[in-house]
């Protein structure tokens, strides 16, 4: 049985949406500069990337299949439907969104307005069918500890009551059913130092319930494929329960506050068997994350939530949430991936992003940095 029921998940998702902080999604500003100042994508539905994506299975694989058409013309690949995604059962899948191997940045740009300027059969613009959205995944700490024994074949037994310390009390222990309420974001394209088709981001609120409400102790924002963690009382919110995310120009990585001479980046791993060990390194990229400067010019924005479905129990045949299901089991790639994941390699989709979906409170201890504001 689930710790929370269905209505609970839905209150809680709306109750702590974030507000985002974006470039503005302008066309006549040009594409994304790793320095800001002009345009960007901003986190749309999902179903933008499908409106003229398809499927590719790689070029080995078209090969394979006699199918070299695919190769010279994409109009002759199955489209990327939520149906055929769900059909995919390959990790060598990759759903181009601009054909080729290697995405232009500028033709990616100029695509993506046709997309949102392009008007359905009944008049509906792209801006109005594809609105911005964020994507909620809650999972309570017992929960996430199945998930990551059953998915991902670990035991977390040794670490109870310490994974997830940052955000405690010295004395407190952690409880089964403190959640991880994570919101997800997806993008059309990625114009930073690697560009790529498609970009999921992603941040993570920790609550722990007092009484009969949940209070938040802290959040982790994804910062490329590592994240940071304040505590709640040092992050900046709306309306006290919506924390502001400022979205990094082009690499659309998450930041807590804004800085003028940007936010440094590494590109950081962990090597690790079971938690029990682990080497880390970080490489320097050279580059900074620029975010927009706060006021009337970039306004916090909010996104619609769409909620995604209950990890223990399926709800109603009738519930859209159950739609999220088709889309979150492609083990594929979000975009063209034919020269691997650091050559203009699309990422892939959340549910294959191993701890930081199966076990977030795991992934912020392991793999992200406390601030340096606050600890």
């Amino acid at each position: 049985m689930s710790a929370l029921t269905w209505e609970e998940r839905v209150e809680i998702a709306h109750r702590f949406a974030p507000r985002l902080i974006l470039f503005p999604e302008k066309k006549e500003l040009g594409k994304p500069r790793i320095e800001g100042g002009a345009g960007d994508y901003h986190p749309r539905s999902l179903e933008l990337l499908l409106e003229r994506g398809h499927l590719f299975p790689g070029t080995l694989r078209s090969l394979g299949q006699g199918q070299i058409e695919w190769l010279f013309n994409q109009n002759s690949r199955p489209p990327a439907t939520l149906d055929n995604l769900a059909k995919s059962d390959n990790t060598s899948h990759q759903i181009r969104l601009l054909g080729g191997p290697i995405p232009n940045p500028q033709q990616a740009w100029n695509t993506y307005f046709d997309i949102l300027d392009q008007p359905d059969a009944t008049g509906r613009p792209g801006r109005e069918r594809f609105p911005l959205t964020t994507y909620a995944h809650i999972l309570t700490r017992e929960e996430a500890e199945r998930a990551s024994e059953a998915n991902l074949k670990i035991s977390l037994t040794d670490y109870a009551g310490k994974v997830g310390r940052p955000f405690y009390q010295p004395g407190e222990r952690t409880q089964p059913d403190d959640l991880a309420l994570q919101y997800w974001f997806c993008y059309y394209f990625d114009d930073w130092a690697n560009i790529h088709e498609a970009d999921w981001e992603s941040i993570t609120i920790f609550l722990r319930r007092q009484g009969h409400t949940w209070q938040p102790l802290g959040a982790t924002y994804s910062e490329h494929e590592n994240g940071a963690r304040r505590h709640w009382a040092d992050i900046e919110h709306v309306e006290e329960t919506h924390p502001v995310v400022y979205v990094a120009s082009g690499s659309h990585a998450s930041y807590f506050q804004y800085l003028p001479e940007g936010h440094n980046t590494e590109l950081s791993g962990v090597i690790f068997g079971g938690l029990k060990f682990k080497v880390g390194f970080k490489i320097n990229t050279g580059n900074n994350d620029f975010v927009p400067e706060p006021g009337a010019q970039h306004p916090p924005l909010t996104p619609q939530v769409e909620l995604l479905p209950d990890p223990i129990e399926i709800v109603s045949a009738d519930n859209p949430a159950l739609l999220h299901l088709r889309w979150l089991s492609f083990k594929g790639s979000w975009g063209a991936r034919e020269l691997g994941r650091f050559i203009a390699g699309g990422p892939v989709g959340p549910a294959c992003k191993g701890f930081k979906w199966f076990h977030p409170f795991a992934w912020s201890e392991v793999e992200c940095w406390p601030d340096y504001l606050i600890y």
